[in-house]
């Protein structure tokens, strides 16, 4: 039995449509801590044991425990990478968005944790608002707040 109570099966995650989100890949130069940020600020990833093949001090493995078949990880910048602190300008790369249920609280909860806000909270037509952050290393991350009043 899995932790939710519902049986364990061994069939593999569903595969996304092509052209789906599959992997969001966070570049750390210390997933471990990095983990600690993410964990704390999204309880509800599910996070995957280090095995030998995959160490944590070079991939920290996680999932969004939804049959969604998307899932991440924080690797390790390789040798030889620099990553410059808060560098990853806006409309550069890729963001990645989180449904949050209050952008005001997640702010406060990501400053606790030792991240940034780079663009405040926006307002996304009638549907919801939209803000992007900054993790503790600098990569840039989107939350998005669903307007349950219309």
């Amino acid at each position: 039995m899995s932790s939710s109570g519902a049986p364990e099966t061994n069939n593999p995650p569903p595969v996304p449509p092509e052209g789906s989100p599959c992997w969001i890949e966070i570049m750390s130069t210390n997933p471990p801590k990095l983990k600690e940020f993410y964990a704390s600020l999204f309880p509800s990833w599910n996070w995957k044991p280090a095995n030998e093949e995959y160490k944590e001090d070079f991939i920290a493995m996680y999932d969004f425990k939804q049959p969604s078949g998307i899932s991440g990880g924080i690797v390790k910048l390789p040798e030889g990478c620099v990553q410059s602190r808060g560098e990853q300008p806006m409309g550069i790369g890729f963001t990645v968005y989180y449904f949050v249920e209050s952008i005001e609280k997640t702010d406060k909860r990501i400053a606790e944790l030792g991240g940034s806000m780079c663009l405040p909270k926006t307002e996304q037509g009638k549907n919801g608002w939209f803000a992007n952050f900054k993790d503790p290393e600098g990569n840039r991350f989107g939350v998005y707040e669903l307007n349950r009043s219309k």
